[in-house]
């Protein structure tokens, strides 16, 4: 069973690709600070709309895509469409945990 962590490494292995940096953003967007040394404490955003977002960027499929589609119809194909446009959606905020 995949847990809440499993998604967030994901999330970070695919904020760390190079096509993801080259957009400049801060880990701060989408993350909450666990210290001054590591940025990747807890999401801020939606992980499974961050994986559908980080993953339309590199070029790859997320493996969350069919749970995010099944929780929210047509959510996932809008972020990827987005990113299409080069748009970059608002996310859902996370409450931290």
């Amino acid at each position: 069973m995949e847990t809440k962590q499993d998604l967030a490494q994901r999330c970070r292995k695919l904020f760390a690709d190079p096509t993801v940096r080259a957009k400049g953003w801060r880990s701060n967007l989408f993350w909450r600070p666990a210290s001054p040394q590591n940025p990747f404490g807890t999401l801020r955003v939606d992980g499974e709309e961050l994986e559908v977002l980080l993953a339309a960027i590199v070029g790859v499929d997320a493996p969350s895509r069919a749970d995010l589609e099944k929780r929210q119809p047509g959510r996932a194909s809008f972020i990827e469409r987005s990113i299409a446009h080069g748009e970059l959606p608002l996310l859902r905020y996370q409450d931290g945990d």
